[in-house]
């Protein structure tokens, strides 16, 4: 009886499932082994009276799917990282030019370019380490404020990086 059951929702779900397991995966061979992988897990868990067997056909096939991702994304990071692994020789040239920046110069020359508002917050908070709390009730002005114009301060500073990068590298 319930291979009977089975036959019949492989003959109705199963062109459904493909599609929407292809659409999800974007690959075909993959895409064939998840629909048999669901219906296999349907089979050994689903019986005769499951009052919403599409539903449940369809949430086994989306958690397989999730469960590939998941693998397939660690597999591709750990190539990625076995092929961005640095050798030794190229290790120590970059070792040997980031020896030849001096960062001092080009910290001072970005916070030269603030404000003198601006470089005040950020000598409280970044190099005096004084709590936002504290440097707002001492400057008077609300805390979400003060969070909002160290956002604008760190994009800022983020700009000038980037245009001194573009000048000098």
């Amino acid at each position: 009886m319930k291979d009977k059951y089975f036959e019949d929702l492989c003959g109705q779900y199963y062109k459904k499932v493909f599609k929407y397991i292809l659409f999800c995966v974007k690959n075909e061979d993959a895409a064939a082994d998840i629909v048999q992988e669901t219906f296999v897990t349907v089979y050994k868990k689903l019986d005769e009276k499951h009052p919403n067997p599409g539903g449940f056909i369809f949430q086994t096939a989306k958690n397989i799917i999730k469960e590939y991702k998941r693998k397939l994304y660690i597999k591709i990071m750990r190539e990625i990282n076995e092929d961005y692994e640095m050798s030794d020789e190229s290790d120590t040239i970059e070792k040997t030019l980031d020896s030849n920046i001096n960062e001092y110069e080009y910290i001072t020359d970005i916070l030269s370019q603030l404000s003198s508002e601006k470089y005040m917050l950020y000598k409280l908070y970044y190099i005096d380490k004084t709590p936002m709390e504290k440097i707002a009730s001492d400057m008077g002005i609300e805390y979400t404020a003060l969070r909002m114009r160290y956002v604008r301060l760190r994009k800022e500073i983020k700009e000038l990086v980037r245009r001194l990068a573009e000048e000098k590298f």
